[in-house]
């Protein structure tokens, strides 16, 4: 149930995970530009579903995508965070992910509780990811895991939270997880600028 402008805010993750996802590909970072990509497709759906008037139609189908694409999405992603160091995933790895991603979207499917369960151990394993990032100073890290665990806070107090209501609960959860997605790129660019701007200043001679 929910009134058409509830696309709005989903719109709104669309938008914000195409601009990531490219981006993330651009860095041949594969498994975050298909784990955006994935929370992006999800929020696609649910935009159709209230802007086309479709609610009832379409609840079921949006439900599945958003909670079993979530948690195949959150994997990836947390993935990606682990390899933040190397950024670039072996063909192995990646194969590996998509092997992992159709086992858990199975999983969820038959157990429609076990995506919660799965969706939320991968976030705290990629917040984990975030603090182990290369750091110059603790501080640094603990930014980069606070950032990450927005996702967390959103998902426990502000999804379907009493005391904001349905309406401002929607938009303000879909809002915060569209700034998650961009916190994820932020999180992971300065090592990625870091490794350009080294590899700019290697000698020709070592190449």
């Amino acid at each position: 149930m929910g009134p058409p402008h509830y696309a709005l805010s989903e719109a709104l993750i669309v938008l914000v995970a195409l601009w990531v996802a490219l981006r993330f590909a651009r860095k041949r970072a594969w498994l975050g530009a298909a784990g955006v990509a994935i929370f992006g497709a999800a929020a696609a759906v649910g935009t159709y579903r209230f802007a086309s008037g479709h609610i009832e139609a379409l609840a079921q189908l949006h439900r599945i995508v958003s909670q079993a694409g979530g948690a195949c999405a959150m994997a990836l992603v947390a993935l990606q965070l682990a390899l933040g160091r190397t950024r670039i995933a072996s063909r192995g790895m990646i194969l590996g992910s998509i092997a992992l991603s159709i086992a858990m979207l199975v999983a969820s499917l038959s157990l429609p509780k076990a995506a919660t369960l799965l969706f939320v151990l991968w976030l705290i394993v990629a917040i984990g990811a975030a603090w182990r990032l290369p750091a110059e100073a603790l501080g640094q890290r603990a930014r980069r895991a606070a950032l990450v665990s927005l996702l967390l806070f959103n998902f426990l107090l502000v999804r379907q939270s009493a005391v904001l209501g349905p309406a401002l609960s929607w938009h303000l959860f879909h809002v915060l997880v569209a700034v998650w997605l961009l916190a994820v790129w932020l999180v992971l660019l300065p090592s990625s600028v870091a490794r350009e701007n080294q590899n700019a200043a290697t000698p020709m001679s070592d190449m």
